[in-house]
């Protein structure tokens, strides 16, 4: 699982030349297929062992700049699942919206309750952030988006209305270009929200819609959903069977979750990390977070 691949400052994104390290070492030591495949030799009971599927999330244009060339030159499958309410410029993705924030205030040291006192000094950034970022994960979006909106004002930053650099999404004509080129894209909503904290007719509307826009704007029938934020604790059943009746064939967790057949709506994913060694341990570890438990 991957986010973005960038060496903006503050993006948490992983450089291109580490992701060129990455691709390569999937390349040499596994099978690399589409998450298509993956699925369908799970549901054969025909999964072939060092198997693996490369997906991303969110949508951000850094995509198509570096990930996607990356991926071309390796000849390797991929799939983007896309926010589409953020490729079309209609809302902000939160996590980037607090950090355009942070990055761009008047002040670097402000109060704000319930946080008290925080620093946007560049030796207090990450902390900062993993305060906001944690209290803003414990609110709903119409909480979080106000609370967004308070912490601009305390900080003196007046946030554009449509996602500006280094938040940038990719456009559609991009996303036509690579599909043409074999992308796959899925859909991970519209807004982005924590879904179980909806109810059904909103779960349905971001379900259907995103389908919808990416099918009208591709000619792409979508066949999955990969979950917001992606815990187990922001998916329950009012999701899962959402998302069967909406014509999804499986979902993707953000988390490292058993995968199995009769399982096709929570599928688990080991997300990337910027230490190389520690990149290949979680690959070739064979277990879960489920699994772990017993080990810890």
């Amino acid at each position: 699982m991957y986010h973005r691949i960038t060496e903006a400052a503050y993006t948490s994104g992983l450089p291109p030349t580490e992701f060129e390290k990455q691709i390569n070492y999937l390349r040499n030591h596994f099978r690399v297929v589409s998450i298509e495949t993956l699925l369908h030799e799970l549901r054969t009971n025909n999964l072939q062992p060092y198997t693996i599927a490369i997906t991303f999330d969110d949508g951000h244009r850094d995509f198509y700049e570096y990930a996607w060339p990356i991926l071309k030159k390796y000849n390797l499958p991929a799939s983007l699942y896309i926010t589409t309410g953020f490729v079309n410029g209609d809302v902000w993705l939160w996590p980037d919206r607090l950090k355009y924030v942070m990055i761009n205030s008047s002040k670097k040291q402000i109060s704000i309750a319930p946080l008290g006192h925080l620093s946007f000094e560049a030796n207090k950034f990450s902390s900062s952030w993993n305060l906001l970022g944690d209290y803003c994960l414990t609110l709903t979006s119409e909480l979080r988006e106000s609370f967004i909106d308070k912490l601009a004002q305390v900080a003196v930053c007046e946030v554009p209305i449509q996602p500006a650099a280094p938040f940038l999404p990719v456009t559609w004509g991009q996303l036509k270009e690579m599909v043409a080129e074999g992308l796959d894209v899925g859909s991970h909503t519209v807004t982005h929200p924590i879904l179980s904290g909806l109810d059904y007719k909103i779960i349905t509307h971001e379900l259907t819609n995103s389908a919808h826009i990416i099918n009208r704007e591709l000619g792409y029938n979508v066949h999955g959903i990969c979950y917001p934020n992606g815990r187990l604790s922001d998916i329950n059943d009012d999701v899962i069977q959402c998302a069967a009746q909406c014509g999804y064939s499986y979902g993707l967790l953000a988390r490292n979750y058993p995968i199995a057949a009769k399982s096709q709506y929570l599928i688990g994913r080991l997300a990337t990390n910027t230490d190389f060694n520690y990149f290949k341990w979680i690959l070739n570890r064979h277990s879960t977070e489920q699994q772990q438990q017993y080990f810890n």
